[in-house]
């Protein structure tokens, strides 16, 4: 079989069928032909990635090893023929590598590298963002790590500690392997340019759902993966790009634990949706942990329903009590709120689309219609409908 071919099939393999084993041993077979093929080495280093982080038996260094070693050499061989394409593809490769690995710092290196060599990809504003944001809590981190040095220090005056702060200073001045390749001021610069990507979020007492507004949407649900780990709290989606060699992914530690044998995917014209049960009925006031110790007992109000005879007794000045579960309503003005109720319930429980649609219809129409179809409400401006035998006056 062509080599052109078994690239291709290793391809579908590894991203469309989600087969990371067979494609490996597809990439395997083409290195036996070409062993200097670059495409390979890429995506048999991305095979390998897959693998570690997503297979149990394959979880372990010497596998990350193997795909770092296949990425370099794969960059040897793009700068050998001069190829300033392939080095942009072999160095965005890098940078996914040890962001996934959390070094974040060497990953803004090859990320940088990629973008001087003029690399192009429609996930590069979302993966700088994801980047900026790593850069920047390992920024705070690192200097309430230092904060708590100086603090511990200067509590323990003593001879060693003052040995141990003299020798602190020593190589603070002394620029070290990781930071030289990232001064501070690349961390605090790091592009904040908004990506081609938003995310929302709603909760109800069992789940939370997250919504994914992009523009470079997956071919079906099926294609999507979601998996946790962390105690099933840190979340990554991802799913492969239609017509590109690129993979959309999207990394979040949630706030509280949620149920993984429980998760739901809906692709829609514009967004992916992710619904997740949630462990416990707490109410989240965040989607992402904050790092701030959480309140477990934060947990959605319990309504409590009151016999007929107390609830309906209300505070007065006069010596006289009425029952006003006794008193008889209009027929008309119940019905009244029987109508609003019902459209309260409604609106509660509906999901964005269905909100978004009956709040514009209502107000458009001046209060004489109401449209659930976001469909049909977005094509333009609702027109007022007053009941039959009304007229419609323009003030």
């Amino acid at each position: 079989m062509p080599v052109e071919t078994d690239l291709k099939t290793a391809y579908r393999l590894l991203y469309d069928d989600k087969e990371p084993e067979k494609a490996l041993e597809l990439y395997d077979s083409v290195l036996k032909q070409s062993p200097s093929n670059l495409v390979a080495h890429v995506y048999k280093a991305a095979c390998l990635e897959k693998l570690y982080y997503g297979f149990k038996d394959w979880h372990s260094q010497e596998t990350l090893t193997n795909a770092s070693d296949l990425l370099h050499k794969a960059l040897r061989i793009a700068e050998g023929r001069g190829d300033r394409s392939k080095q942009g593809l072999v160095n965005f490769r890098l940078f996914v590598h040890h962001f996934n690995r959390k070094e974040y710092l060497k990953a803004k290196e090859y990320l940088d590298h990629a973008k001087v060599l003029g690399y192009q990809d429609n996930t590069l504003p979302m993966w700088e963002f994801n980047l900026s944001r790593k850069l920047k809590k390992l920024k705070n981190t690192n200097e309430e790590s230092e904060s708590n040095k100086k603090t511990t220090t200067r509590a323990k005056p003593t001879a060693a500690a003052s040995a141990t702060e003299a020798t602190e200073a020593t190589c603070a001045n002394a620029p070290t392997t990781a930071e030289s390749t990232a001064p501070a001021s690349i961390v605090t610069n790091v592009t904040e340019g908004k990506p081609k990507f938003r995310v929302d979020w709603y909760q109800s007492s069992k789940s939370v759902t997250i919504s994914l507004f992009t523009s470079t949407l997956p071919v079906s649900k099926e294609s999507v993966s979601v998996n946790f780990a962390l105690g099933n709290q840190e979340m990554t989606l991802t799913y492969p790009i239609p017509n590109s060699g690129s993979e959309f992914q999207y990394n979040v530690k949630l706030a509280y634990e949620i149920d993984p044998s429980d998760i739901f995917v809906s692709v829609f014209t514009k967004k992916i949706e992710v619904t997740l049960r949630k462990k416990s009925t707490i109410q989240w006031k965040y989607l992402e942990d904050t790092g701030v110790p959480k309140d477990s007992s934060a947990s959605f109000p319990k309504i409590e329903t009151q016999p007929l005879s107390t609830a309906l007794k209300y505070p007065s000045s006069s010596k006289k009590t009425i029952d006003w579960s006794k008193v008889d309503l209009d027929d008309e003005q119940e019905s009244s709120d029987n109508a609003d109720a019902f459209f309260q319930q409604l609106y509660a429980n509906a999901d964005p689309d269905t909100k978004r649609a009956m709040m514009k219809s209502f107000v458009e129409s001046n209060g004489t219609a109401l449209n659930t179809n976001w469909s049909e409400v977005s094509k333009g401006k609702v027109e007022s409908s007053p009941p039959e035998g009304l007229e419609l006056k323009k003030w």
